[in-house]
């Protein structure tokens, strides 16, 4: 999971969720009201989808696992408990099925002053309450937020666990082939490099992998090489 930022909708489309909105505002039963009208979805629902899958990782992936393609559009707040949010368009991100309806359901726990204790990425930034070992793959929580968040999403899931150490191993290969690159000044095969770096399904390593680079312990979890390359294109750390 990795800091996304939220584009815009045309002001037609947020004039139908508006109006979405207050059907549901108005309705006797609130949560049948989204839901029917949820089921209609309407022509906007094109260009939503279109624009969730422009602000993923990678080729459309979920905003939760980056493992997997985004299939569904996910209501952060659940619009069964919070049908007041159901055509709110701060609250749509992009998720694969199997984040969104084996995990996570339902599912949405709160701080005691109700408050959401899963991260959003499009609103925060997943690496202030997750931190990532790139030896193992495997997420580790920094703040109850983080602790959840795992829990809710299946983030701890083997096969994610083993995409994010395969990233990790396939980031610092890709590193040294865009400094042969350079080097060589072949920079035709430099674009492509950076390409597949910043288009790679788990593009949150990138930025755990910066951070590691950046920390006391950098020698210890990075080769020099790698490090070295780092130091001679400072630019790489703002790909993503």
């Amino acid at each position: 999971m990795r800091k996304l930022d939220r584009e815009p909708l045309s002001p037609e489309a947020m004039q139908f969720l508006a109006g979405r909105t207050q059907k549901v505002l108005a309705a006797p039963d609130r949560s049948e009201e989204a839901r029917r009208l949820w089921d209609q979805k309407g022509r906007a629902f094109d260009e939503i989808r279109a624009t969730l899958e422009l602000m993923s990782s990678g080729h459309e992936r979920c905003m939760y696992c980056e493992d997997s393609a985004g299939t569904d559009i996910e209501h952060f707040w659940p619009k069964a408990t919070y049908p007041d949010k159901a055509f709110t368009w701060a609250n749509y991100l992009l998720a694969c099925s199997t984040c969104n309806s084996n995990h996570k359901r339902e599912q949405f726990p709160l701080d005691a002053a109700g408050a959401p204790l899963l991260v959003d990425p499009t609103v925060e930034e997943p690496r202030d309450h997750l931190s990532l070992s790139g030896r193992t793959g495997k997420l580790v929580h920094r703040t109850p937020k983080g602790e959840k968040s795992i829990e809710v999403f299946g983030l701890a899931r083997h096969i994610l666990e083993k995409g994010r150490r395969d990233a990790w191993g396939a980031l610092q290969s890709f590193l040294v082939a865009y400094d042969h690159a350079c080097s060589h000044q072949d920079w035709m095969r430099a674009r492509e490099v950076q390409r597949i770096i910043c288009g790679h399904p788990f593009a949150s390593v990138f930025g755990w992998f910066m951070d590691a680079a950046r920390s006391p312990a950098a020698a210890m979890l990075i080769n020099k090489h790698c490090l070295a390359v780092l130091e001679k294109y400072p630019d790489i750390q703002h790909w993503l």
